[in-house]
């Protein structure tokens, strides 16, 4: 048996996550000759059988799948840590990547990027989307930095940090009946549409919040992905949508929307920025956390 070589793990999850040697070879900056080579010196190293052809494919057998969770595990590892110490040795220098596990904090975020991306020259972000509702995972297994949540998931070696408190409302439109109303109560949804984001009920506050604890449900839920195809559809009168406060009074001289009161006492939420505890020492990171909290950013 030889020795497992970090090489081989990257081979094993490039070929897998391409699903060819030709754009695995791409990826890899290898020829499809090359890297077919380097395929089968792995299998002899190794002692063990990871792939089995089928037609003109490759499939990872039983040994490979192992491989490749064992590679989607420890590459993340060495990629942060190679990135940590780029950082160490070029003092502030580096990538700070974000997971989005919310919607309409894309739009808060940009306020907070612009600014940040001035304070730290030499720091790139990469926001990544992909991780909304699954930012928790992405953190633990190292594909993000800073997860931007409402809805903070506290566990052992995480830190979270509320930024920002705002108010969920429901929106409606310039013809909507609701639109005078000092707030609204749950069974006055009851016969509406209800637009949302893609995001099971479970994870909506208004639902869990509202809506659910009175036993009521609205009369159809359409799910739109676009915050401003999800205006435009509350402005012409298609449904109405929870949204924070200051995102619909933002939007609402370009679409004549109103914020509505959820509830006599309305329901505050908070936007918290989550991190490693390992990573409380990396200092543009920690800077951005505090330069989020700052009340002139977002008003």
């Amino acid at each position: 048996m030889g020795v497992l070589e970090r090489s081989h793990l990257t081979i094993i999850r490039e070929v897998a996550r391409e699903g060819s040697l030709t754009a695995a070879g791409m990826r890899l900056n290898l020829t499809q000759p090359a890297l077919s080579h380097a395929i089968r010196k792995i299998e002899q190293q190794l002692g063990v059988k990871i792939w089995r052809r089928e037609g003109r494919s490759l499939v990872l057998n039983q040994a490979g799948e192992w491989l490749l969770a064992l590679a989607n595990r420890l590459l993340p590892q060495f990629e942060l840590a190679e990135s940590r110490l780029e950082q160490f040795a070029n003092g502030g220098r580096g990538t700070l990547r974000i997971g989005m596990e919310c919607h309409p904090c894309y739009q808060w975020l940009l306020k907070v990027v612009s600014p940040y991306l001035e304070r730290w020259p030499k720091v790139d972000v990469d926001v990544r989307q992909k991780f909304q509702f699954g930012g928790i995972g992405a953190l633990f297994s190292n594909e993000i930095d800073i997860v931007v949540t409402p809805d903070p998931l506290y566990k052992p070696g995480l830190k979270f940090t509320p930024v920002f408190d705002y108010e969920l409302v429901l929106a409606v439109g310039p013809e909507h009946p609701l639109r005078n109303e000092k707030f609204v109560l749950p069974e006055q949804l009851a016969g509406e549409t209800l637009i949302t984001y893609p995001v099971p009920s479970e994870r909506l506050d208004i639902y869990t919040q509202f809506l659910q604890p009175a036993g009521i449900g609205p009369r159809q839920q359409k799910q739109i992905e676009t915050t401003d195809i999800m205006l435009v559809m509350v402005a012409h009168g298609r449904g109405v949508a929870a949204l924070p406060r200051w995102l619909v009074e933002e939007y609402a001289p370009r679409f004549d929307l109103c914020p509505v009161k959820l509830g006599k006492k309305g329901i505050a939420k908070q936007i918290f920025l989550g991190c490693r505890e390992t990573d409380e020492e990396v200092r543009y990171l920690q800077d951005f956390i505090e330069f989020a909290a700052l009340p002139s950013l977002v008003t």
